[in-house]
C-alpha cells in the first residue's frame, strides 16, 4: 500500500475571504486614498486623507457588501455600484 505525505489543506477562508484591504484609489485631487476592506465583516468603501490616520467607513453596507467603486472627478463624491439582494440589476450609488 501506497503511503503519501499530502500537504495541509488550504482554509476556504483564505481562499474565498474578504481580503484585508483591497482595490486601493487616490483621489483626482491628491488629498484622499480609498479602498475597500470589511467592516463589520462586510466588504465597505473606507477613506482616509492622505497623511493622517482617519481612516473610515464611507459605507455601511451590511449584506452582500460592494465590489466596485470609483472616485468621481471633482474629488469629491465616490461612486460604487450595488444591486438589491442579488438581483443584479446594478445602480449607481454616492
Amino acid at each position: 500500500m501506497l503511503s503519501f505525505n499530502l500537504p495541509p489543506i488550504i482554509p476556504r477562508e483564505d481562499l474565498f475571504g474578504n481580503p484585508e484591504r483591497t482595490s486601493a484609489q487616490i483621489s483626482p485631487d491628491g488629498k484622499y486614498l480609498a479602498w475597500l476592506a470589511p467592516d463589520e465583516g462586510v466588504l465597505n468603501v473606507w477613506v482616509k486623507t492622505l497623511g493622517k490616520e482617519d481612516s473610515r467607513p464611507v459605507t455601511h453596507d451590511r449584506k452582500r457588501g460592494v465590489r466596485f467603486f470609483f472616485w468621481a472627478f471633482d474629488g469629491k463624491h465616490l461612486l460604487f455600484i450595488q444591486d438589491k439582494d442579488g438581483d443584479e440589476n446594478w445602480q449607481i450609488e454616492r
